[in-house]
Formats: C-alpha cells, sequence, structure tokens
C-alpha cells in the first residue's frame, strides 16, 4: 500500500485525462477531461516553475516549531495550507527535499489540538470578536483536520498513530459544532463560529465550505463518517443559493440562507466554495451549480484589486472548475493562472492580500496560490475527478 502511495503521488506534467464516476444528464460536469488542455505546454513550463519557486520560498519560511508564521489567529490553518500546497506538488512527509519540512508542519498542527478535541494555537474564548480565536477556530479546526486526512495514509509508525487518534476527537467536536442547537431553522446542519454554542449557535457558507472538506477527507481516509452529516451539511448548502438573477452580480450563493439573514452578502468566494462543495458532495444536479457555472463564464475572472478575499475565492475557484472540466476550465483557468503569475514577487513568494486577507501574511496567499496553480495534477485525493 506504501508503494502504491508513493507511485501515486510522484510529480508528474499535467497531461493526463481525469475521469469522474458521476454524470451530469444537462452536460454541465463533464464526464472525461483532459485538465492540461488549458494550456499550452510552454505556459505550464511557467506555471511549474512558479509553483516550484513558490514553495522553496514557503519552506525558507518555516519557524523553529515548524509553523509557517502568520498572525496567530490563523494557526494552524496557515501551516494546514501550506501542507497541502506541498504534496499538490507531489512532495511527501519524511521523503525528498521537503521531506522534513512537511513533516514538522504536521507536527506543529497536531500540537495545537485543544482537550476538547479543536484545533487553535490560540485559547478560545467568548465573546466572538472579528478574527480572533472564537471567530477563527471553526476554521482552523476544520482545515487542519482537512490536511491531516490528506496526510494519514501518507505517513507511517508513530506519526500515523498521533494522526489517527487527533482526527478521532477531531471528528468528535466536530460533530458536536455540527448538531448544536441552531437559533434559526435555516442554519441547521451548516458550521460557524466558536460561540454561541446551543441554543443560539449559527452557520454560514463560509465555514461550512471547510467543515464539509475534513469531513470528506476523513471519510476518504476511511474514518466512520456517516453519510447524514454530509446529508445536513449540503443540504445546509444548498439553502445559500440564491434563485434571484437580479442578485448575481457578484455570485450566485449566499453567506447565510434567506431565513437566516435579510442582507445577501454574495460573493466570488461563498459561490465557488458552495460549487466546489455540492460537486464533491454530489449535489451536482443542484439548479445553483448550473447558474454558478454560467454565472462564471459570463464574466472575466477579477483581478486581485477587485475581491477583498482574491486568493480564497481563486484557489476555491480552481479547485470548482476542474472538478466542471471542459470548456469551463479552460475558460477560467487561464486566467486564474495569469493573474497568479503576474502577482508572484521576485523572491517567490504571492504578496498579501487585501483588506481582511492581508492579516495572515504571505504564507497563506503563497500556499493558496499554489493551491489554485495545481489542480491538474490531482495529487490532493479529496480533489481528485
Amino acid at each position: 500500500m506504501s508503494l502504491l502511495i508513493l507511485l501515486f503521488l510522484i510529480p508528474r506534467p499535467p497531461i493526463f485525462a481525469q475521469e469522474t464516476t458521476s454524470s451530469n444528464p444537462s452536460g454541465i460536469i463533464e464526464t472525461s477531461t483532459n485538465l492540461s488542455a488549458a494550456l499550452p505546454a510552454s505556459d505550464w513550463a511557467r506555471v511549474e516553475t512558479s509553483v516550484d519557486r513558490g514553495l522553496q520560498w514557503l519552506a525558507s519560511q518555516q519557524a523553529e516549531d515548524g509553523r509557517f508564521p502568520s498572525d496567530e489567529a490563523g494557526q494552524p490553518a496557515v501551516t494546514a495550507m501550506g501542507v497541502m500546497a506541498f504534496l499538490a506538488r507531489g512532495h511527501l512527509p519524511d521523503q525528498g527535499r521537503y521531506g522534513v519540512t512537511i513533516s514538522r508542519a504536521i507536527d506543529f498542527v497536531l500540537s495545537t489540538q485543544r482537550r476538547r478535541g479543536y484545533f487553535s494555537l490560540l485559547p478560545v474564548l467568548p465573546p466572538v470578536e472579528h478574527l480572533n480565536p472564537s471567530q477563527t477556530v471553526i476554521y482552523n479546526h476544520s482545515i487542519a483536520g482537512l490536511m491531516l486526512g490528506e496526510v494519514y495514509g501518507m505517513c507511517s509508525g508513530e506519526r500515523s498513530q498521533q494522526i489517527e487518534q487527533a482526527l478521532l476527537r477531531a471528528l468528535a467536536f466536530h460533530r458536536e459544532v455540527q448538531s448544536r442547537t441552531k437559533g434559526k431553522k435555516s442554519d441547521i446542519g451548516g458550521w460557524r463560529y466558536g460561540y454561541p454554542e446551543s441554543p443560539e449557535a449559527a452557520s454560514d457558507m463560509s465555514v461550512t465550505g471547510w467543515a464539509l472538506m475534513f469531513l470528506r477527507s476523513a471519510r476518504n481516509a476511511e474514518f466512520n463518517v456517516p453519510k447524514q452529516y454530509f446529508d445536513e451539511g449540503l443540504d445546509f448548502v444548498q439553502l445559500c443559493y440564491e434563485p434571484d438573477p437580479g442578485q448575481h452580480e457578484k455570485g450566485v450563493f449566499r453567506y447565510r440562507p434567506h431565513a437566516s439573514q435579510t442582507e445577501p452578502q454574495i460573493t466570488l468566494a461563498n459561490t465557488a466554495s458552495a460549487t466546489l462543495t455540492l460537486i464533491l458532495g454530489g449535489r451536482h444536479r443542484h439548479e445553483g451549480v448550473a447558474t454558478s457555472i454560467r454565472w462564471f463564464r459570463s464574466r472575466e475572472y477579477p483581478n486581485p484589486w477587485q475581491n477583498n478575499y482574491y486568493y480564497l475565492a481563486t484557489y476555491y475557484s480552481s479547485q470548482a472548475m476542474a472538478q466542471v472540466g471542459g470548456e469551463a476550465w479552460e475558460q477560467i483557468f487561464p486566467q486564474i493562472a495569469a493573474g497568479l503569475l503576474k502577482e508572484q514577487t521576485d523572491e517567490g513568494a504571492w504578496p498579501p492580500g487585501g483588506a481582511n486577507e492581508r492579516r495572515f501574511g504571505s504564507t497563506y496567499s503563497t500556499s493558496l496560490a499554489v493551491l489554485a496553480l495545481t489542480p491538474a495534477y490531482g495529487l490532493l485525493p479529496i480533489y481528485q475527478r
């Protein structure tokens, strides 16, 4: 089994077609697509060089304790993103050029698990305030759990056992958050912040997208995750769809459902996250997916200064369009690649994003940029078509 995993993860050019086992009668989702068709070979070479430079810079930033430095309220999520960026290029824990780098980062993430089972570097205490640990904890927890699910089968010995025990505790906490009594019926099934807890808990699309990715990664790693958990979460995602075309200037999925929040808060990041989540969850026939794909194809992909969460939205958009494949991928990905290559600095990093993203620095933006540039490799198990 270890040999098979190793052979599968050896870096290779993105020249293969990827198959999906489901079909869409509307033809929106391509059942077979060659993701390499989006760019000519010369442009793929530029992308690979860009990714390798980004990873070299990221490794150079690693701290003594294994983290990739960022605002502490964003840890261990930012470090987990960094690990996934290395995995997306085919690098493995304890092997090759970045093996030690990856393993040290994994160990840092494991060290942040708290008694209740969640991952957070900083203590989580009420009340919720903007970008403090009580707000960011479920992001940190979900992204850390997602990464650990991805590396579980790549590790062995004591580290593998540590990951297994950490994920079992994390999944128990994850379900506890999902099943809290919600203040509004329309929030049932989703996730949001650390506080408030029952009976006034809430849900939003931004947190729920990551939370469902964690569940999917854990289930792929053969942890016991009942289908009920996915169904409840995906039902919430569908409620975030905005059916009114008059509201589609900025996207088609809301931050929270109509019944939960009057203000729409429709964004590119929420739209891309919901689209990816529904496709991966087998809900690709939902009308919001087709509407989202048409929305993406009806406009130019934004520049960094046009979006407050550019790197997050671009990561989600690239992964979502890779799942769609075909003409949608071939139209959107070249724009994403061109924008990211233009932004990369001479040192190999990507500059901090705007607005709220800026707080998390260049390790955050560089990790997400690499993840947005590498879907064609298909090396992260969770995103394989």
